[in-house]
């Protein structure tokens, strides 16, 4: 009895340490910018918009990109250190496990792609490794890296710790891809810059979704050419509409201006 009380001590003191360790991903505000290059570089940007109660479990809501129906939900079990998305299939709310950052490397997980452009049910993925690197905020994040276990499915993924996938957010299983689905090139924690990635754009610009025309731009050595619509017209700034900016280094962005 006396050896077996040590070893649970032990145990207790490392599941502790471990959630302390453990970068959650929705106790602050996010933003997430996603760059697709087709004919000319365009990042979408979506963000964490309120919150929500649904069953007793408590959500933060999406908005943004194309969940600006705000009926994307997340919710983050901290514990087990996984996070849920819970949304709308044929006017029934379904949730699915997209994230498990508890995972090792060797582990596997049926991953679920829900309402994106990937394939919805890819089946069982693997843990090929886990590294940890240092992001701007200075602090370690754990890169996981994982494959497909079905020779049918080409797909290599990659999550951060408390950011989500480098494709789209509901998407744990689908290839970061800027010349396909997209790939994550700035993560914004409350504002401040955490994770950039910038092999197809010039910098990353918060785009709080209550900015106005005057401080849209943030970066000082680009300045705004021209805003349109989604059909190529030069227009006003449209409050509340998702218009199209374009910068004098080239670079455009959708955006939302709420008002």
């Amino acid at each position: 009895m006396k050896r077996i009380v040590p070893f649970i001590i032990s145990i207790l003191i490392f599941q502790t340490l471990n959630a302390q360790n453990y970068k959650q991903m929705l106790d602050h505000s996010s933003e997430w910018q996603l760059t697709v290059c087709n004919n000319g570089c365009i990042t979408d940007i979506y963000y964490t918009d309120g919150d929500t109660t649904f069953n007793n479990s408590n959500y933060k809501i999406l908005n943004g990109y194309h969940y600006i129906s705000k009926t994307f939900w997340l919710r983050e079990n901290i514990q087990n250190e996984q996070v849920y998305l819970s949304f709308l299939q044929n006017n029934i709310r379904k949730e699915v496990v997209l994230y498990d950052f508890d995972l090792q490397q060797g582990d596997s997980i049926d991953i679920k792609n829900p309402i994106s452009p990937f394939l919805s049910n890819p089946g069982f993925y693997i843990v090929d490794s886990i590294v940890s690197q240092q992001l701007n905020d200075g602090l370690f994040y754990d890169f996981f890296y994982l494959s497909s276990l079905s020779p049918l499915i080409n797909e290599s993924a990659v999550w951060i710790e408390g950011i989500g996938s480098l494709s789209l957010i509901n998407a744990p299983g689908g290839t970061p891809n800027v010349n396909g689905s997209g790939k994550l090139s700035c993560y914004f924690n409350n504002g401040t810059l955490i994770y950039s990635q910038l092999d197809s754009i010039s910098s990353c610009n918060y785009a709080n979704p209550n900015l106005d025309y005057n401080n849209i731009d943030y970066n000082k050595d680009i300045s705004i050419e021209y805003i349109s619509d989604f059909f190529g017209r030069k227009v006003n700034l449209n409050y509340n509409m998702p218009v199209l900016i374009y910068y004098s280094d080239g670079t455009v962005e959708k955006r939302i201006i709420l008002r």
